[in-house]
């Protein structure tokens, strides 16, 4: 059963639903990623419904100072972002670009235009590779708290 059917737009999952729905080791990442981002950000997760054809259903948003860090989509066995990266960050994302996987580089560097304010990327996470380029590419929209001075 796709996840838009299990949890219908009345009927919002508790972040315990998602982690069982998403299952093995990306679970793990999941509730990871969900720990670094109240840490590092002290960013709370807020659920959202999409009636999106690409990606319906209930999705996971984070922002904090003004900041979107992207849309998080349950999978099973996996998870997906969408993050938008603007173009007023181009300089900061070459830094980082020797820092992310050859797929999220080459899909960073191909990324398509989102609405002429930066180049959106989805990917999927399943694996700790994953979840770090995630990281990264969050870190060039806002430093986590760990690396300010």
């Amino acid at each position: 059963m796709q996840w838009h059917e299990i949890f219908p737009s009345h009927t919002q999952p508790s972040m315990e639903n998602i982690q069982e729905y998403i299952g093995g080791e990306a679970s793990v990442l999941w509730q990871s990623l969900m720990q670094y981002m109240e840490t590092e950000y002290k960013a709370k997760p807020k659920f959202s419904y999409s009636g999106c054809s690409g990606k319906p259903g209930w999705n996971i948003k984070f922002q904090k100072s003004g900041q979107s860090f992207g849309t998080l989509y349950p999978e099973e066995n996996s998870f997906s972002v969408l993050i938008v990266i603007s173009y007023n960050l181009e300089q900061l994302m070459e830094a980082i670009i020797p820092k992310l996987s050859a797929g999220t580089a080459e899909l960073y560097n191909n990324a398509g235009d989102y609405m002429h304010l930066g180049k959106w990327m989805m990917f999927q996470i399943k694996d700790q590779i994953g979840l770090e380029d995630y990281k990264n590419l969050v870190s060039v929209k806002l430093q986590p708290k760990s690396n300010k001075k």
